[in-house]
């Protein structure tokens, strides 16, 4: 079969789409069926975009059956999609296309149509989920249409006009220029590929105006007087999968329905003056959207610059080190209290001297500026104190979390030259590193850290890397010393703050945690991890420390609202901060209930490991959590942000382009990857400052106009899953080193009942164990990136141009790692016969498949966040108070069962 997705321009009837189907006449048109779908949850759900999917891939009935088929899916947010499907010896994609875009637009009105013979039997092609995603502002309401004129001067003919317009609307479509076709009046009808009626002009190269007007100026028709001209936009042949409205669907549509047009372009050529008008529709596309476009159809034809629409933040002081601003708040407060941790509280004159101790230590090995110290030590007092010793020996720090496996360790510690380790205890991965076990605090010992200068390198973090192999990112004192102080004065930092080091020191997030606080005087409560894992002895935390400044990923913070309960201990938190991965501002909603705005401010911040963990900021209120705002605000001081096309132009307000970040928190380079730091770290052509550079993010973003900067996910295949940066290339790099993979693809999906994201990894490897192929990941990648499923097949689907279709991937099988042999299933305890099928059925509810009493939660799909939801749900259901260490104890229905009935 072949289908196709689309989303409705005016609101449908089932009825009326059926009437108009049965009208239809010619060989294809065998009894169309329309069949209707109300879901109870909004279109953006990821259970909308499961249903999209299995309605565009069930298959027709045989035989005598409909040889046309349309599903008509209506949302709780008042949206609708159509799905339209057709017998591929029917109706080719084109046909297919043709149909799909006159229902949607409004079949009632489009009078008769002709489509396309049949076509010989072929295979059916993937669906493709079509929108219109260019827009931004406040849209109206559906069905109302709009117009703009714009006066373009009478200067340059009808060739330099529509080669404007066409370079205008080619920056909005996020691929190939489109093609503009001019008819001259009456032609409308007309076969719109003839040369004698019409003529093509696509924008060349990076779309300039001049070399479109060449092509257009080359027709023999623009020799002679035309007054008017209706312009018509036609898009190349989109990919399999596209977030704008389609090629032929547009094309159709002005085509065959000029009032349904989403677009439609007239153009007069008049002696004193040429006018631009469009009419639009305005459910669809947002007055500002089209002002700009217009206005910008009108600079191109003046000659004006372009003007660059970017964020800017001002000027900041950078000229300091970390520990620098740390020692400052040593010397003012001494006696105040620094750092609580299971391992030791520390003051600021302990710290300072326990610090001083492991940097005198450090020196006296011949470290210093230039070098770079490994740092694998358990979260705590211990660590702050190792790490700020680092920094005063001069040489920059590597964070090297112990949980990772030996096999990474190894690479890091080889990858970034350690020329030694501060460690408890000598590890294999580090053989043939000098190792330190670090001193206690001593009071004879002089302080260092004299030769440290604000450009020296800080430390360099890890990231996941497209290559297959991580990439560090070397960041300087100056880029956070700019980070504090473009933060400092807005959110009030200072000594009576107590702040949370709740992630792991290899995710820099905690650079933002660690430093933030201690170089503002705050007082630093390090969260073990233990107790970061459950969410109720995480509030306990926040509420004994009285802690005031809380940063969290998204991921995390959905665990800690699970314990917004009617008795919840209140806490003192007055600045909520996120970072590391894109927020869902809907999910805020219960926080804002206890917590109002009067007594806790909620910031969303943007930012990047490249750019030193912020580069963006904005407050969230409820007003934007009940909008479902993605806004992520405006530049801090000293940063830059700018919304580029692929060749480094500016982007207007409201089209979607790659987001560069430059200013001071830029950092230097990926250490020893000069030509991945070429490619990264462009130029900076926008600021006129020399040698400022830019970084290019890979992620995607359009400038609103109030503005703005709304983040729209990655270009790439780089993924967050609960606030680590992921490459997909890396995971896939290595199961491709597993013997007998021959092939491997690795998805990130959203699942369960509130979508969570996991990873999902393919193999093609015959004859191989695939749980020997997970047991590789588990050596050679940290517990983040292992994918929660491992399934293998046969071959690995592709589009017509040979990638991989990851919409035909075959739903993930069962867990890889075979469970432990078990006696046959045993009833529980007279009394609870029932407890084992509810303890499934909740495993079933939240993890989205079925469950049996041998199978792992964790290898299951499960995660942290998941085994809170279990535990929570079990609890509203009488079930059980346990704590959620209760599933981590007891994996599986059986032991769970047998745990909760035992004396």
């Amino acid at each position: 079969m072949r289908s196709l997705v689309l989303r409705t321009l005016r609101w449908a009837d089932a009825t009326e789409l059926q009437r108009w189907l049965d009208g239809l006449s010619g060989p294809w048109a065998r009894n169309p069926v329309v069949w209707t779908e109300t879901l109870p949850y909004p279109s953006e759900d990821p259970r909308a975009d499961r249903l999209r999917r299995r309605t565009a891939t069930r298959p027709l009935a045989p035989g005598d059956g409909p040889a046309v088929r349309v599903c008509l899916l209506t949302y709780a947010d008042h949206v609708q999609d159509l799905v339209v499907g057709a017998r591929p010896e029917v109706l080719d994609e084109g046909g297919l296309g043709s149909l799909a875009c006159l229902l949607a637009a409004e079949p009632s009105e489009s009078g008769p149509v002709s489509l396309p013979e049949p076509v010989e039997e072929g295979g059916g092609e993937p669906a493709e989920r079509l929108s219109l995603d260019w827009a931004s502002g406040t849209c109206a309401g559906p069905g109302t249409r709009e117009s703009l004129t714009v006066l373009l001067g009478s200067g340059g003919g009808a060739a330099t006009l529509v080669a404007a317009l066409a370079t205008a609307l080619a920056r909005r479509t996020g691929g190939d220029a489109p093609h503009l076709t001019l008819r001259r009046p009456g032609e409308v009808d007309g076969d719109l590929t003839r040369k004698d009626s019409a003529t093509t002009v696509r924008p060349a190269g990076p779309g300039s105006v001049s070399a479109a007007e060449e092509a257009l100026a080359a027709a023999s028709w623009t020799s002679g007087p035309v007054p008017t001209y209706d312009v018509e936009l036609r898009l190349p042949a989109p990919p399999a999968t596209v977030d704008r409205l389609s090629a032929a669907g547009l094309r159709l549509l002005l085509r065959t329905a000029p009032a349904s047009a989403v677009l439609a372009f007239r153009l007069d050529i008049e002696a004193e003056a040429h006018v631009l008008s469009c009419d639009y529709a305005a459910d669809l596309v947002a007055r500002e959207a089209m002002e700009t476009l217009l206005a910008e159809v009108a600079r191109y034809v003046s000659g004006e610059p372009e003007r660059a629409a970017s964020l800017t933040g001002g000027e900041v002081a950078v000229d300091a080190t970390i520990h620098g601003l740390v020692a400052a708040r040593a010397e003012e407060r001494p006696d105040a209290a620094a750092v609580t941790a299971p391992d030791g509280d520390l003051t600021y004159r302990q710290l300072d001297r326990r610090a001083d101790a492991i940097g005198h230590a450090l020196r006296s090995r011949g470290i210093g500026p230039g070098d770079r110290v490994g740092v694998c030590l358990r979260r705590g007092a211990e660590l702050v104190a190792a790490l700020l010793g680092v920094l005063k020996s001069g040489a920059a720090y590597v964070p090297l979390d112990p949980s990772y496996p030996e096999d990474r360790l190894r690479y890091l510690a080889q990858d970034a030259g350690l020329s030694l380790v501060l460690a408890h205890e000598h590890h294999p991965a580090f053989a043939g590193c000098p190792h330190l076990v670090p001193p206690p605090a001593a009071e004879d010992v002089p302080a260092v850290c004299k030769d440290a200068a604000p450009g020296d390198p800080a430390y360099v973090i890890y990231t996941s890397g497209s290559t297959g192999r991580p990439k560090g990112v070397v960041v300087e004192h100056r880029n956070f010393a700019a980070l504090l102080a473009g933060t400092r004065e807005e959110f009030g930092f200072g000594g009576s703050d107590v702040w949370t080091f709740f992630h792991s020191f290899a995710f820099d997030f905690s650079v933002w945690e660690i430093w933030g606080c201690l170089a503002t005087g705050g007082r630093l409560v390090v969260v073990p991890e233990d107790v970061a894992r459950v969410p109720e002895e995480f509030r306990e935390l926040l509420h004994s420390q009285r802690v005031t400044v809380l940063n969290q990923t998204p991921s995390a913070f959905v665990q800690l609202l699970s314990t917004e309960t009617a008795g919840a201990s209140a806490l003192d938190v007055r600045l909520l901060m996120f970072g590391g991965e894109p927020l869902d501002s809907r999910t805020l909603l219960p926080w804002f209930d206890a917590h109002p705005e009067d007594r806790c401010r909620v910031v969303n911040m943007y930012g990047i490991t490249e750019t030193t963990v912020h580069c963006t900021w904005t407050d969230l209120t409820r007003r934007d959590a009940l909008a479902g705002s993605r806004s992520i605000g405006v530049a801090l001081p000293g940063w830059a942000l700018h919304v580029l096309d692929p060749y480094g132009r500016p982007l207007p307000p409201g089209v979607p382009g790659e987001i560069h970040v430059g200013g001071a928190g830029v950092a230097r380079c990926y250490h020893g990857r000069p030509g991945l730091t070429a490619q990264r770290f462009r130029p900076d052509h926008l600021s006129g400052i020399p040698g400022a550079r830019l970084y290019r993010s890979g992620d995607r973003g359009r400038l609103r106009h109030d503005g703005r900067l709304e983040h729209l996910g990655r270009l790439d295949g780089q993924v967050k899953v609960r606030g680590y940066r992921i490459e997909l290339d890396e995971i896939r790099n290595r199961l491709l080193e597993a013997a007998e993979v021959r092939a491997a693809a690795v998805v990130l999906r959203h699942r369960g009942e509130a979508g969570d994201a996991h990873l999902d990894a393919y193999v093609v490897s015959p004859g191989a164990d695939p749980a020997a192929v997970r047991a590789h990941l588990e050596r050679t990648l940290p517990t983040y990136m292992v994918p929660s499923t491992l399934t293998v097949v046969d071959r690995l689907p592709v589009t017509g141009n040979g990638k991989l279709d990851t919409a035909r991937l075959p739903e993930p099988g069962q867990p890889v790692e075979a469970a432990p042999a078990a006696p046959a299933w045993q009833a529980p305890e007279p009394g609870t016969p029932d407890l084992a099928a509810r303890i499934a059925q909740v495993w079933h509810d939240v993890l989205g498949t079925t469950v049996g009493p041998d199978d792992n939660f964790f290898l299951t799909g499960g995660n942290s966040l998941l085994a809170i939801r279990v535990m929570v749900r079990l609890r509203d259901q009488g079930v059980t108070d346990a704590p959620v260490r209760m599933l981590y104890r007891h994996p599986t229905v059986r032991r769970l069962t047998e745990a909760l009935t035992a004396p």
